[in-house]
């Protein structure tokens, strides 16, 4: 969405020398400027798009930040989309018929101009702010950031499966320069099309009085846009399903379609850019007016609907959700363009809009990081206290942006430094220093969440016990510990320390606890729950037997707590009800791991921030009365069982009373949830302690 934020008149091109691949425009005779603008307006940009980039902001910034009643904020990218694809083709033919060619480097350069030198500062303070955002956010921030240096990031996070859609998810400070990757994609390919559509038309008329009019060439390149933003449409339809979501949404290939929608509105309405700059209108019928007046309101509603409903679901998008946003966007942006003295285009017009219109590219670049940092857990606020401290401080980031970085170097003209290999010289530095300055990120929490790499690879054969410590002959006096729980349990004894004396067996399964039934809610999605799950007291006898363990530890709690379907409506630990069913099971579970004999030590849950939702609020799951009501009953049930006891992993975790992640100087949790393999290290006395009693 990057150069739809620069303003309308902002790529003036010079002429190209060398003979003219189209024919010079026909002089007509003046007629002056059309009845509604009688008189040359200040300055060459078009003040209601500026107003439409600001609208397309705020989406963006209500959606990211949570804001009740916007859901769908996330379709603000693809208003810029349309708004960049009708511009720079409306710029490109004006140069092409004013000048016969399209001077490609000047063009290339003004853009680079104008996206880079933001950029790359964006990208630093990231960089050297990194350890403000969680672990798992710049675990690869170094291939994020070289990724975004060369306007490939969007592909980088379709090879990496990232899901923008699932809240829960720790995203990359970074993640939202996939859309500026799709736009600087499209201003590479786009303006070569377009030459190579008035080059083939000029040698297939080279043997002709006259070269091709504008006309032709403007019919030509509608129809290579409409067919293009058409087969866009088709295939992100087409390819979309539950698997494939986040490939549609990041593809260039399906993506395209918005800007190429924009594209071809431009072609077949805009004949003279100039004029329309200068004088504000160039429609002269009564019904063309009418029409110009009435697209826009229909297009805002449209807007307005899809914004307030839409979620990002598939279903949504194999409807056509993305061509549907980029229609209603084309029926706001041409018509206030063409007739900018219509009510919605003077609406549009209103300054604080055109403000921050103007400045939007960098309230865009900035925001995300900013929203990252100033988060619920660092301000202590959420809702729309937090939405305001945000909003507030990245205006004021990206107003300095563009008074201290942007304009200067958009005014900058060096006289003997060839500009195109500058920029290409700063991106490749720029990659070279984040590539010596960010260390390769390990990824530990990705080996370890839900879901991530590590843990899919434990969990695929969950009946087969793990012994931890090697399988040689155990010293007189082991005490064999066998291990219960989910992922928080596998977590402790993947990166438990040498323990003599002990011998610890995996029978953990990821993702399940003794709660069955289903589906649930996790970090703000609905899920089902897996198979295994539902088998846990006969899987947890047999293995017990087989076993015969002196000690079993069983870590559960995560699984309790979220909200769960049961008995058709939705209910969770503290309704009266649903706690009957968790003692019910949580005395099956005491009855099986104590039936050989073996004492059994049951952990308390530990209080959590797995992840925020928008509006900086915790998830229902991490509450701490959600917490806490579960370890009241947990104890509650363990207190009626003399071979059971509780150790309170919350309190040594959290000391003071609330979520801490960090302990005599130890980071505590990598991913809000799990153990580091410090905090595991710091523990393991602490357990030893408790197993040995």
């Amino acid at each position: 969405m990057s150069g739809t934020f620069a303003s309308a008149g902002a790529g003036k091109i010079s002429a190209v020398s060398g003979h003219r691949w189209v024919a010079p425009p026909e002089r007509v005779v003046d007629r002056g400027a059309p009845r509604a603008s009688p008189r040359p307006r200040r300055g060459n940009g078009i003040p209601a798009l500026d107003g439409i980039r600001a609208l397309a902001v705020a989406l963006v910034l209500a959606d990211h930040g949570g804001i009740p009643g916007v859901p769908g904020g996330f379709i603000g990218v693809d208003v810029f989309f349309v708004l960049s694809g009708f511009l720079i083709t409306s710029l490109l033919l004006d140069e092409l018929g004013r000048t016969g060619g399209i001077d490609l480097p000047g063009f290339w350069v003004r853009r680079a101009k104008r996206l880079l030198p933001a950029l790359l500062m964006m990208a630093a303070a990231v960089v050297v702010v990194r350890e403000v955002f969680p672990s798992e956010a710049v675990a690869a921030l170094r291939d994020d950031a070289v990724a975004a240096f060369f306007w490939a990031a969007n592909w980088l996070f379709v090879f990496r499966h990232t899901d923008y859609f699932t809240q829960g998810d720790t995203p990359s400070p970074l993640q939202h320069t996939w859309s500026l990757a799709v736009e600087e994609q499209y201003y590479v390919v786009w303006p070569l099309l377009l030459v190579a559509v008035a080059v083939l038309l000029s040698w297939l008329t080279r043997h002709r009085p006259s070269r091709p009019s504008m006309r032709t060439i403007r019919w030509i390149v509608f129809g290579l846009a409409a067919t293009g933003a058409a087969a866009s449409a088709v295939a992100a339809i087409m390819l979309v399903s539950e698997g494939s979501l986040n490939r549609v949404y990041f593809g260039t290939d399906t993506r395209v379609q918005a800007l190429l929608v924009g594209a071809a509105a431009s072609a077949l309405l805009v004949r003279d850019w100039s004029s329309l700059t200068r004088y504000g209108s160039l429609l002269r019928s009564r019904w063309g007016r009418w029409l110009a007046q009435l697209l826009p309101v229909i297009g805002l509603l449209m807007l307005g609907v899809v914004a307030h409903f839409a979620s990002g679901s598939p279903p949504e998008f194999r409807r056509g959700l993305l061509i549907v946003v980029a229609l209603a966007a084309v029926f706001v942006v041409t018509p206030v363009a063409l007739e900018q003295r219509g009510l919605v285009a003077r609406l549009l017009a209103w300054p604080p809009l055109v403000w921050l219109g103007v400045i939007s590219y960098g309230i865009y670049l900035w925001h995300w990081p900013i929203f990252l940092a100033l988060n619920g857990e660092h301000t202590g606020l959420t809702g729309m206290p937090l939405f305001a401290v945000r909003a507030t401080a990245t205006v004021a980031v990206a107003a300095i942006s563009w008074w201290v970085i942007e304009q200067p170097i958009r005014r900058w003209h060096p006289a003997h430094v060839p500009q195109l290999r500058l920029a290409v010289a700063s991106l490749a530095t720029a990659a070279v220093a984040t590539m010596l300055v960010v260390p390769v990120g390990a990824r530990e929490a990705g080996d370890v969440r839900e879901g991530g790499p590590g843990m899919l690879a434990a969990a695929a054969h969950p009946e087969v016990p793990v012994e931890i410590g090697g399988t040689a002959r155990q010293a007189p006096g082991t005490r064999t510990v066998a291990v219960f729980g989910d992922s928080m349990a596998w977590t402790m004894l993947r990166y438990l320390p040498p323990t003599p004396g002990f011998k610890f067996i995996d029978f953990t399964t990821i993702g399940c606890g003794i709660a069955r039934g289903g589906p649930y809610r996790s970090t703000g999605e609905t899920l089902t729950q897996k198979p295994e799950c539902e088998t846990w007291p006969s899987r947890w006898a047999q293995r017990i037997s087989h076993a015969n363990p002196d000690v079993v530890l069983m870590i559960i709690g995560r699984w309790e707590t979220v909200d769960r379907l049961n008995k058709g409506h939705w209910t969770h630990v503290g309704d009266t009800a649903f706690d009957a069913y968790l003692g019910e099971e949580l005395r099956r579970a005491l009855d099986i791991l104590g039936s050989t004999g073996a004492r059994v030590v049951v952990t308390t849950a530990a209080y959590n921030r797995r992840g925020e939702q928008p509006d900086g609020s915790l998830y229902p799951e991490d509450e701490p009365d959600r917490v806490d009501a579960w370890n009241t009953l947990l104890r509650r049930v363990v207190a009626q069982r003399p071979n059971a006891t509780v150790l309170d992993l919350n309190e040594k975790l959290c000391p003071d009373g609330d979520y801490t992640n960090k302990i005599k100087g130890i980071t505590m949790r990598m991913d809000g949830l799990h153990p580091t393999p410090d905090a595991v290290k710091w523990l393991t006395p602490w357990l030893e302690d408790a197993l040995r009693k």
